[in-house]
């Protein structure tokens, strides 16, 4: 090739390049949206979280490490807290010796016997310990544990020890629905680990760690170690909470120091527990104090946005892998009609107690509610104002209504998606709450698309999808099913089956959009309306209907597997598709009438 044409074809190869890195950043933005959608799933309850770190000596012996959780978990439930973290390792042990010997049989009967004591005190409990990989190297893994008992999260050691398999995800969960995240001794020399859950939604890092050295050693890094949380913190403007094991206590040529510590988003060392001494530490967290604005203000960088996109995206994708896989395809599903009286709480409520009977005599695993069927959907009243929205708003966290539908999906081991006027944090949401079979709130939805009445609300900031035993489930609010992406981003989070209360316009033009949802994206979605109820399959056909003003319910058997992840979503070309999200072809926002 002549030195001419290598270098047009250097050029034009360069362009291409270009092209193919500005199409990867449109991308990559676009899977941010979702990914802040699961980030923070639902609005915390309270706005605060007391929290105990239990400094403990770590030893090579199962037994005795089980006995120091224990009594950990029970001192912590005594001091009132609803969080209790344990060190690195604070299970198994740690040593390359301690960690050949285990026996996986009774480190499983330990982790059961840890998820107990933490179910018995309705307790939130982080702990270390070794957990196999497909390796012959075991992870270096932090367990999270609801007060259920079981576990909501995995973390494995990004930079371990020889002797450990080096870990595969980023963490970001939830607690209380608090957005949370976890790094593990050595990560903590990687601000990237804090920062792109802090960038994803995370309010509190966990940082557990056994920080074990030759005593000289021990004594040089004990500034670097504080210092280096002080950074996290602050870097951020989240809360990090350290548990630190100590040890051995026994004469040793290496130890641990401990001097766990509690540091505010401001970088302040609230608590900072003695060294070589095991210690119960115990904070009031404020959750509005971590407001990421460090975090955030770096998105704002050009230079810096697209990598920070980039490693978004990554968390997006452990996002995804950590959903647990569906353990039932089959569902019975219940869909409530009816017209409920605007304003009328005890009467639509009562409506509504009949018709859980109803769907609990069908066998039905799932009943939805229309769009705010609490109050009636009472912000389209002309007489309607925010102010007098706020009359019959529900605070999740105190409602007595709330807290019985809670009481019901329980009592009929049913799934529940109710529809009311939210408030939280003083703001008001047109929502749809999630609660599982055992009455626990999985999450609340807020509507994101508003028009005309519906600008009483503050809009939703998030699309996410909840885990249930039929894999992720997404929610959309009436107007929501008008824009594709509300519908595709559900879709490609993993959602087979997507809720759709409503309380607007139906009828044929309604039930295109259905059905072309349904089939654009390969699920099923339930549209439920007080005067329809309808279920379209991934085929976008009709899988039920029922039209009619009178209360009563649609009942409709579907299998998921019917849903699937081939054609029209394996064949999309998402490199194609930047000018979905970029701003220069979004054309200005106007006042409009909406026909919902």
């Amino acid at each position: 090739m002549h030195l001419h044409e290598r270098r047009k074809h250097t050029a034009l190869l360069g362009q291409a390049v270009k092209r193919m890195a500005c199409a990867l950043i449109g991308v990559l933005t676009l899977m941010t949206s979702s990914l802040l959608a699961w980030a923070e799933p639902e609005q915390a309850t309270s706005p605060r979280l007391r929290i105990a770190a239990i400094q403990m000596e770590i030893t090579g012996t199962i037994h005795s490490n089980l006995k120091r959780i224990s009594q950990g978990i029970a001192e912590a439930s005594k001091a009132g807290a609803r969080v209790a973290v344990f060190p690195e390792t604070a299970l198994s042990g740690f040593t390359q010796e301690t960690i050949e010997k285990l026996s996986w049989k009774d480190v499983e009967s330990a982790m059961a016997s840890v998820a107990d004591a933490a179910r018995k005190a309705e307790m939130y409990v982080i702990y270390g310990c070794a957990t196999q990989s497909s390796t012959n190297k075991p992870f270096n893994s932090a367990l999270v544990i609801g007060p259920d008992g079981k576990e909501l999260f995995r973390y494995h050691k990004m930079f371990p020890e020889s002797w450990f398999t080096p870990g595969d995800r980023l963490a970001l969960f939830a607690i209380d629905g608090i957005p949370c995240t976890l790094m593990i001794c050595h990560d903590e020399r990687f601000p990237e680990l804090t920062r792109i859950p802090a960038l994803g939604g995370a309010k509190l890092c966990f940082y557990i760690s056994f920080e074990i050295n030759s005593v000289k050693n021990a004594m040089l890094k004990k500034e670097g170690y504080r210092a280096q949380l002080i950074a996290r913190a602050v870097e951020n403007n989240v809360w990090v909470i350290q548990s630190n094991g100590v040890g051995p206590l026994s004469s040793s040529t290496h130890v641990s120091l401990g001097n766990s510590r509690i540091v505010n988003p401001q970088g302040v060392v609230l608590q900072e527990a003695p060294a070589l001494k095991e210690h119960l530490l115990v904070e009031n967290i404020d959750v509005n104090t971590a407001t990421r604005g460090n975090a955030l203000e770096t998105m704002d960088s050009a230079f810096l946005t697209p990598w920070w996109r980039a490693g978004l995206n990554l968390l997006e994708m452990n996002k995804r892998s950590s959903m647990p896989a569906p353990t039932r395809n089959t569902l019975r599903l219940a869909l409530m009609q009816g017209a409920p009286r605007k304003w009328a709480l005890e009467e639509n409520f009562a409506v509504f107690l009949e018709q859980v009977e109803a769907a609990s005599k069908e066998k039905a695993d799932m009943l939805v509610t229309p769009e705010c069927w609490l109050d009636g959907y009472a912000a389209p009243d002309k007489a309607s104002t925010p102010e007098r929205l706020r009359t019959v708003a529900q605070d999740p966290a105190s409602s007595v209504y709330i807290a019985r539908v809670a009481e019901e999906a329980k009592r009929r081991s049913m799934f529940i998606c109710f529809g009311f006027t939210s408030l939280e944090q003083g703001v008001l949401y047109n929502a749809a709450g999630l609660w599982n079979a055992d009455g626990s709130l999985i999450g609340i939805y807020h509507k994101t698309h508003l028009q005309t009445h519906d600008l009483q609300f503050s809009p939703g900031e998030a699309l996410p999808v909840w885990p249930t035993p039929w894999g992720p489930v997404g929610i959309m609010i009436c107007a929501d099913r008008r824009w594709p992406e509300t519908a595709r981003t559900l879709r490609l989070q993993g959602a087979r089956l997507i809720l759709n209360p409503s309380y607007g316009m139906h009828g044929e033009n309604n039930e295109m959009w259905m059905r072309t949802r349904g089939y654009e994206n390969q699920c099923f979605i339930a549209f439920t309306h007080p005067e329809v109820g309808l279920v379209v399959n991934p085929k976008g056909g009709i899988a039920a209907k029922r039209e009619s003003e009178r209360p009563g319910l649609l009942v409709c058997d579907i299998d998921l597997l019917q849903s699937k992840e081939d054609n029209h979503l394996e064949d999309r070309r998402p490199e194609l598709y930047a000018p979905l999200i970029s701003p220069a072809v979004w054309p200005a926002r106007s006042s409009n009438t909406s026909d919902r």
